[in-house]
């Protein structure tokens, strides 16, 4: 299991971490997390959880949409923001310190997801398949998983990738810049060397501020998928999209920009 290495890392600014990455569109992703559960017989779902949920902003919309909501995160910090972040909505979200290969939750779950490349922090097969055994467990049978991951595209071809390494996000007061590399990559093992910068440039004159993350990665391919979810025994891989997105079909095309794998609990 990839860990951080200790030069200020990026989950222990959530904040900047959360302003770098604010571009997401959370109550159309949790539209589509709906629809592609609906689309493999999960219409009603009473109970989600989130795998490395971070500021848990998933949870918080599930939330409320009246959807009970629990999510597990190993990073203290990023735990206690998130808990910031729900009691300023107001809404109920159980939220536990917890590592993915080990968690244990009193109640199942009709559908857990791990979103953002979150399950590459599994650096190998072993640790995948701890993962998928722990969340099987909490999840109800028939239920759901879902795994959004990186296109394995953008390994074979990052100068031509479905992702920016590079962009900037603009909030009342501040700038955020980030960049995203790669680096170290071993074929035989299908691992690789993140590196995340992430500087934050004040309208105030405050000093910039500047944080740099890296970690080991896991390149999660198809195959790769496929094999931990058959030797997990908890799993059988039921759908491959390209997006947040039932209609979007898992292709080489440039519309199909991740590898989203929905998984259903024997």
């Amino acid at each position: 299991m990839s860990r951080p290495e200790k030069r200020g890392h990026i989950y222990e600014e959530p904040r900047l971490y959360d302003l770098a990455f604010s571009f997401r569109d959370i109550p159309e992703e949790c539209d589509g997390l709906l629809a592609l559960a609906r689309a493999h017989g999960v219409t009603r779902p009473k109970r989600v959880l989130e795998i490395a949920c971070g500021p848990g902003h998933h949870l918080r919309e599930f939330a409320k949409r009246g959807i009970g909501a629990v999510g597990v995160d190993l990073n203290e910090a990023m735990l206690a923001y998130a808990k910031r972040l729900t009691h300023i909505d107001g809404v109920s979200v159980e939220l536990r310190r917890a590592d993915m290969r080990s968690f244990r939750l009193a109640k199942r779950v009709d559908i857990a997801m791990c979103l953002f490349d979150s399950f590459a922090h599994c650096t190998t097969d072993e640790d995948g398949i701890a993962a998928l055994r722990s969340t099987g467990a909490a999840v109800r049978r028939g239920g759901l998983l879902l795994l959004e991951l990186t296109h394995p595209a953008d390994y074979f071809d990052p100068g031509h990738g479905r992702t920016l390494g590079h962009w900037s996000q603009r909030h009342p007061g501040v700038v955020v810049d980030a960049r995203y590399d790669t680096s170290a990559r071993d074929a035989v093992a299908e691992t690789y060397r993140a590196t995340m910068t992430i500087e934050a440039k004040y309208a105030d004159g405050r000093r910039p501020r500047k944080i740099v993350g890296k970690q080991l990665h896991r390149m999660w391919l198809r195959g790769s998928v496929s094999n931990i979810a058959v030797r997990s025994g908890a799993f059988d891989v039921v759908g491959w999209y390209g997006d947040l997105d039932a209609g979007v079909p898992f292709t080489m095309k440039m519309d199909s920009w991740r590898m989203v794998v929905v998984m259903r609990r024997r």
